[in-house]
């Protein structure tokens, strides 16, 4: 991909990232050899990680997709939480994956959590690609992460900023004069956001 002046540094590459998934492929492998799970994806930053997962996982599922937002396209986290697609399948009696890009203030996945377990699954699982533990405002732990990151602001394979810069095949950080309000890095070069 071609560099982007934007990002100063990338803290996952793509290689890495294809490593990560692969271990977490071999892990719900193991999970739910025999089971037929539903796997939710919370949309939007989770397409990419489910297009990659998808095709190394050995068992049978079911795929159904919920969007819920807190972040309003910026940086800073709010408490009003909004559920704006919800479950095509009823998930009563059956083990439910929430396959996560991102873990941070974890405020939105504990409320996707308690509305899903009102609904009387056997189980629920939350695995996550990134795992921002500094970042948490509530108390919520994923059963499953490929990587345990720092609290930066990050971009890239699925993650956004103002809905754009989801396309990176690596996890990279968006330098912090990019973010908000300023519209030039540090040298005065346009950040196009």
């Amino acid at each position: 991909m071609k560099k982007d002046n934007r990002i100063f540094e990338i803290l996952i590459s793509a290689r890495q990232i294809k490593k990560g998934i692969k271990n977490t492929a071999k892990w719900l492998n193991k999970e739910y050899k025999g089971k037929t799970p539903i796997i939710i994806g919370v949309l939007k930053g989770c397409i990419p990680f489910i297009g990659q997962i998808s095709t190394l996982l050995n068992f049978d599922f079911e795929l159904d997709f919920m969007s819920a937002s807190s972040f309003k396209g910026g940086t800073n986290g709010s408490n009003d939480i909004k559920i704006s697609l919800d479950l095509t399948c009823n998930i009563k009696d059956r083990d439910v994956i929430i396959l996560e890009d991102i873990i941070d203030t974890a405020r939105t996945l504990k409320k996707i959590i308690e509305l899903l377990k009102a609904r009387k699954p056997k189980s629920i699982r939350l695995v996550t690609l990134l795992d921002k533990t500094e970042g948490r405002k509530v108390e919520l732990n994923a059963d499953y992460s490929c990587f345990t990151i720092p609290n930066k602001f990050i971009v890239g394979f699925g993650l956004d900023y103002k809905e754009i810069m989801r396309n990176y095949n690596f996890i990279g950080c968006l330098k912090p004069e990019c973010i908000e309000s300023n519209k030039t890095d540090k040298k005065g070069k346009s950040c196009n956001v």
